[in-house]
């Protein structure tokens, strides 16, 4: 499971790597990498590279011939880069399908980490199943087993499965083949029976029945038949799944899986014609409360009338599913939180209003989908203030090529604008064409009153989304596009940089918000806001990254504080390694997306991650950043 991903590691490395690397990313023993390194040394001339050792630097892998090396690397494909959270997830998915005990010895072999590990593991393993209402048996000689109901054991499955967690989705794969056709079968059905469900809750629904059918093909025990008579048309849609999984894959399903397939159908779908609930309080009720959101965010939600009759809309059909105990999953949740976290603490306020005066619990997964509204609406608006700039001139340093060239590209992102190129020497030809915006690659010899980007002659993709940004804000003032790259590293300070060897993460987030809050970044109250914000739902995300930030922006300059852990710490079923937390000025709020933009790019990097905390130096984690810029540092 491993040899891959050491290998991958030597690819993607521009240099020597240490043993030390792979301790520390594999969390084994030394004594178990030098296995490893000492086996693929030794088998690397008949696989197409040389591995070659360096006393003080490391281990370097050359390839020599690529069809060897093409050839050995497809043999390892089902190895996998599991770190220390994703292990977690998989050594329990393989305790709970198991028929019978398992010794920790046998554990050590299937995953290829050392006894030791797996016993530190199991610590994490019992608090992990126990959270899932599953339970760890110990039997002296024989070994370890989880005992819990299926239901619990398909639901514990099924959180894994949705984590992408490669272990077990790969195992899950080798197990249920074609799974299309039941898809398919659903969707026909639920459009039979003349039913509603959304992409999002059709995942969740897909996802379930394939751990429905993987369950049922690794217990393969016999059920004791039941006979389930036709009611509503969700049950309906039930009895035929069971029946279509049955007949296809060759297998019983109990009563059991049957009532995990009929409630999760119950959460997930819904008839077409219902009635939808629209009253004038709760319509004042939005009105108020946008009101009071456009004050403090300086937005203009409430000005916009498609936008609140789509969320009066949603939200009178939410009060009516949450008041009958009926929410639906979101598989895109986490996404949302980091790609919008100021509309998603719109949303956190928001579902507290309708919490207060409708007596309705809104879920994080509700949160997110009220959300959505919310930043459908910013994106029309960002579109809109682009729409403002109707001339827009061009000026290079001839009329030729390049010009046509930087014409073109910019009206990929002024569609409606009218857009002409100019010669530096054509001063008099610009202010006639009277620009309310002007690209140019040269200084100007003359005043304009107008927004001036200065750019260069070549742009690239970063460049323009980079344009998009900057003008995608009613304020914007001329700026020099070459500047703006660096404005959120500017944001990181190295006095609010640490590598800490902290083990409780609520008390690490609480140290490094005060620490905020009594310097001269913070305000009042900082702390507090970002303590509720992760009470509400924490900001933990993949790979290990979390990017705290108050419920209220409240700063009097703005910071991004960092904090890479010694030791990961394992908060709510979930790993953190390093902590962004973001400190902005109110006013200047729309930073936050750009920031956490830059954030996911990262986190979707594990290399980069792992380089970060292997080196965690505050330079390292610039350049870390900076490298995804396309390599500008």
């Amino acid at each position: 499971m491993r040899l891959s991903s050491i290998l991958n590691d030597f690819i993607q490395a521009d240099g020597y790597l240490t043993i030390e690397f792979f301790i520390d990313k594999y969390d084994v023993s030394k004594r178990t990498i030098q296995s490893d390194l000492s086996y693929l040394t030794k088998i690397s001339n008949q696989r197409g590279y040389q591995l070659n050792f360096r006393r003080d630097y490391g281990y370097l892998l050359k390839i020599t011939d690529y069809d060897k090396w093409n050839q050995f690397v497809q043999t390892l494909q089902n190895d996998f880069n599991l770190n220390a959270s994703q292990r977690i997830q998989a050594i329990s998915c393989y305790l709970i399908i198991s028929q019978d005990y398992l010794t920790m010895e046998y554990l050590s072999e299937e995953f290829k980490v050392s006894l030791a590990s797996i016993k530190k593991d199991m610590k994490q393993v019992e608090i992990w199943l126990s959270n899932h209402n599953l339970i760890l048996e110990r039997k002296r000689h024989y070994g370890l087993i989880v005992n819990g109901t299926d239901s619990n054991k398909r639901k514990a499955l099924l959180e894994v499965y949705l984590c992408d967690n490669p272990y077990f989705e790969q195992y899950v794969k080798k197990t249920v083949h074609n799974f299309d056709k039941i898809s398919s079968f659903v969707i026909t059905q639920i459009e039979k029976e003349n039913l509603m469900i959304n992409y999002s809750e059709l995942k969740t629904v897909i996802s379930s029945l394939i751990i429905i059918s993987f369950y049922a093909l690794i217990k393969l025990q016999n059920t004791n038949s039941f006979i389930k008579t036709n009611g509503t048309s969700i049950e309906k849609i039930s009895i035929r799944i069971k029946e279509m999984i049955e007949a296809y894959y060759q297998v019983e399903l109990d009563e059991s899986s049957f009532e995990d397939i009929l409630e999760l159908l119950k959460n997930n779908v819904r008839v077409k014609e219902i009635t939808q609930i629209f009253t004038d309080q709760l319509q004042k009720d939005i009105e108020e409360f946008l009101i009071e959101t456009d004050q403090i965010h300086h937005t203009d939600f409430s000005k916009d009338e498609t936008f609140k009759k789509s969320l009066i809309k949603h939200v009178s059909l939410l009060i009516d599913r949450l008041s009958k105990k009926i929410s639906y999953k979101n598989s895109l949740i986490k996404e949302i939180c980091v790609r919008y976290p100021m509309l998603f603490n719109i949303s956190i306020r928001f579902s507290n209003m309708l919490k207060e005066k409708y007596n309705v619990e809104v879920t994080n997964d509700e949160a997110g989908f009220i959300a959505t509204h919310f930043a459908a609406h910013m994106e029309r608006e960002k579109q809109n203030k682009l729409e403002r700039f109707n001339r827009i001139a061009v000026i290079c340093s001839s009329g030729g090529g390049s010009a046509y060239l930087i014409k073109l590209q910019i009206e990929s992102i002024f569609k409606k604008a009218n857009v002409e190129a100019f010669s530096f020497t054509q001063m008099e030809e610009v202010e006639n064409y009277d620009p309310d915006l002007i690209f140019t690659i040269l200084p100007l010899q003359k005043e304009f009153s107008v927004p001036v980007i200065h750019i260069k002659e070549l742009l690239d993709e970063l460049d323009l989304i980079q344009i998009r940004q900057m003008l995608q804000y009613e304020n914007c003032d001329s700026f020099i596009l070459a500047d703006t790259k660096d404005t959120i590293y500017s944001l990181f300070r190295k006095e609010f940089f640490e590598y800490s060897d902290a083990n409780d993460y609520m008390k690490l987030i609480k140290e490094m918000a005060l620490k905020i809050e009594n310097s001269e970044y913070g305000q009042e109250h900082y702390a507090d806001y970002v303590l509720e914000r992760e009470k509400y739902m924490n900001t933990i995300y993949m790979n290990g990254i979390s990017i705290a930030h108050p419920i209220n922006l409240c700063s009097k300059k703005n910071l991004v504080s960092v904090t890479i852990l010694k030791n990961p710490i394992h908060y709510e079923n979930k790993e953190v390694r390093i902590v962004f937390m973001v400190c902005l000025r109110k006013e200047e709020d729309y930073i936050h997306k750009q920031i956490t933009e830059k954030l996911f790019q990262f986190m979707n990097h594990k290399n980069q991650i792992q380089k970060v905390i292997k080196q965690h130096t505050f330079e390292d984690l610039i350049v870390a950043l900076k490298e995804m810029d396309g390599g500008s540092v």
